[in-house]
């Protein structure tokens, strides 16, 4: 698909991280840009550095984990521009590191809630239109995590694989009924993202007693060479006009995917 003036980028988790890099490039490219985010300070911030590439843009105050929102998304997108290309089911937040055992309910319910339900609801309020008139795509952002394994983040892990899971899933259902609409599915290594952070935006009745329940501690990802979101919106740009279905952000990480399918494969043949 070519990214040309007068179409519309939707993006969401976009008030920063990669987020803000995609919602950059796609302006770069001349789209205008529909940036949600929970963040409303920087969401607002982050408006006002894409509008200042020379496009139209809007912010749009969004929990992507809630429906209603994401269709209200969908609703302001199409009465400010009329239309909507590119849809990019971005937002994302992950835990403290913990076994598996020690998660809280409320930490499976907002990792999922967000990183799951989020692409979910984007795709159910913003596919269909797209199917509609024959062209478009969609970038649901997984994680090299979503190719493979992280221990300790089980409910990112899980969340991360059910978004390859459907990206796959849709790219089999549009290629017979909707041939023009294409998918990409981003798997990113190490990007510095405010996603360790994440805590910041977690809805106070999704947070555990921490007296009663376990903390966990901080992802330490020092040892990985990073890969700035600018860098990584450019790489989405690119996917989505060479019609590229799987987009890694860093080299090397073939080795890590083939170690997962190798031990699948040694126990199932």
């Amino acid at each position: 698909m070519e990214l040309t003036g007068g179409q519309v980028a939707v993006v969401t988790g976009a008030a920063s991280g990669i987020g803000l890099g995609i919602a950059k490039a796609m302006a770069g490219r001349g789209l205008s840009v529909v940036l949600a985010d929970v963040e409303e300070g920087a969401l607002a911030d982050a408006t006002k550095t894409v509008e200042a590439r020379g496009v139209p843009a809007i912010g749009v105050p969004t929990d992507v984990s809630d429906a209603w929102q994401v269709d209200e998304l969908a609703r302001r997108a199409l009465e400010r521009f009329g239309r909507v290309d590119v849809v990019c089911n971005n937002a994302g937040v992950a835990t403290n590191n913990k076994a598996t055992w020690e998660m809280d309910e409320l930490d499976w319910q907002w990792v999922l809630g967000v990183n799951l339900w989020g692409v979910i609801h984007g795709i159910r309020s913003f596919v269909p239109a797209l199917v509609a008139q024959g062209h478009g795509h969609v970038v649901n952002t997984a994680s090299i995590v979503g190719l493979s394994y992280g221990p300790e983040i089980a409910p990112y892990t899980a969340s991360k694989h059910a978004v390859v899971a459907i990206s796959e899933t849709m790219r089999g259902e549009l290629a017979t009924r909707a041939p023009g609409v294409g998918v990409t599915v981003l798997c990113p290594s190490y990007v510095p993202t405010r996603i360790g952070d994440a805590e910041r935006n977690r809805p106070t009745a999704l947070t555990p007693d921490w007296g009663a329940a376990v903390h966990g501690t901080p992802r330490d990802r020092s040892r990985l060479e990073p890969v700035q979101p600018d860098a990584v919106g450019e790489m989405v740009a690119d996917a989505v006009e060479s019609g590229r279905f799987y987009l890694s952000t860093h080299p090397g990480v073939d080795a890590l995917i083939r170690h997962r399918f190798e031990a699948i494969l040694a126990d199932v043949t």
